[in-house]
């Protein structure tokens, strides 16, 4: 009898089934025409429910790889292409472990919006509003919501200085549209997120990358910058920074702070990988000199698409003047699941598990590189910044044949000055397990080097 063995790992059992299947008619283990065992014996063997063998056997079926018949059984096709097709889409999506794509941890068993729409339905709401444009009533409410929820990240804002939208890209695009014209420069990390360089692109702006270290922006090197280049405008993410991780300190946050207040330099907080953590935006305490952009992508669900743009800086008139380019892109039904959401705390709640997640796997992390003793990567964050030996084109490729998928620090740099790092997701890899392999299989390579904290400047 063909007995297969499974994992029983955090992949759903009858996938492992089909994919033994399937491996199994490639390699020859299960010949064409051969009479697989009765459900109900496999599943006894297996020591898993009959619903998930006949689960399996349907889903086998589906990608031509076994054909049942009432009175006669279940066979092997003839159809061997079909299982080498299978198996190769199989690859490609689980052979490799990709960890390029900073993307929250997935929550298994996730029934919030599903209670979400199903309490939407049951409650008195006509549910007719949903499918029209947002009264004057509905983006009050918004932006009421919009406030408790910033102020659960640790920024007082009031309900009329909050702008909601769909994305953080759209409130970067539509707040530097606002206050930019073409070929103007902005100030941004050496090392920036992908996010802004393709703004930047959108709106013919001129990036200008300032010098980093294992904190953050160098004030000193901000205040050469915006004296060298009289710049307007600095974006940057000051906490838990794409691709680096750092974090400014409190004595780098004052001096930061006393830069910007010296020059009047508009600065826009980038602040959704921050908002996974308990550490407040730096941009709290200058609200006069500032905006705050952040969204629920990284912290609650990136498919719930929620964003804020914050501040009291004139600009925020403007922009609340405009709500063709930010409140009219919500959808109202998406509007009303996170306003449920931040109204009965799921939104926080969603955010304390994310945060534990990344908490669980930076440790992992940390575990598996103690032996070198690596400086960097000091705070709990989702992505890491790993220095590579020799060339970093060969190592990304390397490292993708060993079954990673990492990403290169050309992605992030503003200048000519590439540091020779690799940014990898901790968050990306499917469960725990998937991660520790994935570790396992970089640290193993030895195309890793022990390195001092971040002086990319």
């Amino acid at each position: 009898m063909w007995a297969p063995q499974l994992k029983k790992d955090k992949q759903p059992l009858y996938l492992q089934l089909v994919e033994v299947m399937a491996n199994d008619i490639a390699n020859g283990k299960l010949a064409i025409g051969e009479k697989l065992p009765p459900q109900r014996q496999l599943a006894w063997h297996l020591e898993i429910n009959l619903s998930t063998v006949t689960k399996a056997f349907q889903q086998a079926a589906k990608q031509h790889l076994i054909s049942g018949e009432v009175g006669r059984g279940t066979y092997v096709l003839a159809q061997s292409a079909e299982a080498g097709l299978y198996l190769l889409k199989q690859d490609k999506q689980s052979m490799l472990i990709d960890l390029s794509t900073h993307i929250p941890v997935n929550k298994e068993d996730d029934n919030d919006l599903v209670n979400t729409i199903k309490s939407i339905m049951a409650s008195d709401s006509n549910l007719s509003e949903f499918m029209t444009y947002h009264s004057p009533q509905s983006l009050k409410r918004i932006q009421i919501m919009a406030a408790k929820w910033l102020s659960q990240l640790g920024y007082m804002a009031k309900p009329q200085n909050c702008i909601v939208t769909t994305t953080a890209q759209n409130a970067l695009l539509v707040t530097l549209l606002s206050c930019c014209g073409k070929d103007d420069v902005v100030l941004v990390n050496e090392l920036t997120f992908p996010g802004m360089k393709t703004v930047a692109k959108q709106l013919g702006l001129k990036l200008y990358g300032i010098a980093m270290d294992e904190q953050g922006i160098i004030p000193a090197a901000l205040d050469l910058a915006i004296r060298s280049t009289n710049a307007k405008v600095l974006v940057s993410d000051a906490i838990m920074q794409n691709p680096t991780g750092s974090v400014m300190g409190a004595e780098r946050r004052k001096a930061f702070i006393d830069v910007i207040s010296k020059h009047q330099i508009l600065f826009i907080e980038e602040y959704v990988i921050g908002a996974t953590s308990n550490i407040a935006p730096v941009s709290a305490v200058i609200k006069e000199q500032s905006l705050l952009i952040t969204s629920f992508a990284k912290a609650v669900c990136p498919g719930v698409r929620f964003a804020v743009i914050t501040g009291e800086h004139p600009l925020i008139k403007q922009l609340i003047d405009e709500p063709h380019a930010t409140s009219w892109h919500l959808s109202p039904l998406m509007a009303e699941i996170a306003c449920l959401w931040i109204e009965n705390d799921t939104a926080q709640q969603r955010k304390l598990w994310q945060w534990q997640e990344i908490s669980k796997r930076f440790h992992l992390f940390k575990k598996i590189f103690s032996a070198k003793k690596y400086a960097g990567n000091i705070q709990t964050c989702a992505h890491i910044w790993l220095p590579i030996k020799g060339d970093i084109e060969s190592a990304v490729s390397q490292l993708k044949n060993l079954g990673v998928i990492v990403v290169p620090a050309s992605i992030f740099a503003v200048s000519r000055n590439v540091p020779n790092n690799i940014r990898i997701s901790l968050s990306a890899a499917k469960s725990i397990q998937q991660l520790h392999i994935a570790l396992t299989i970089i640290d193993d390579s030895g195309l890793i080097k022990q390195a001092n904290p971040l002086k990319s400047g």
